[in-house]
């Protein structure tokens, strides 16, 4: 196994774990793979010297323009993540933690 692929796999196990997991999933092996897939990105695009302040927009759906518009005062990180859990794709699931984590402070 190489070194890329065992920190995927153990970067997964943490992933599954935080939906309270009894087995690692393919979808695991996939959120693991985006995560250091960024963060490669983000490594290179530092070293580069080509850091951009305002990276080209993608449209927002309406759930997403609205939580950016609507609030009163600074959109905070756990406004984003409570939006994320009522969505329906199933990785609310990984939230969880997350958002009591940020509820406990």
């Amino acid at each position: 196994m190489t070194a890329d692929a065992r920190d995927i796999m153990v970067t997964a196990q943490e992933v599954a774990r935080l939906r309270d997991a009894v087995q690692l999933e393919v979808r695991d092996v996939a959120l693991a793979a985006l995560f250091h897939h960024f963060l490669r990105a983000s490594a290179e695009v530092e070293g580069s010297g080509d850091l951009s302040a305002s990276p080209e927009q993608l449209p927002m759906a309406d759930e997403v323009r609205e939580i950016m518009t609507a609030g009163e005062g600074d959109l905070r990180n756990l406004d984003l993540v409570e939006l994320a859990r009522r969505d329906e794709s199933g990785l609310s699931d990984y939230l969880a933690p997350v958002w009591r984590a940020m509820t406990d402070r």
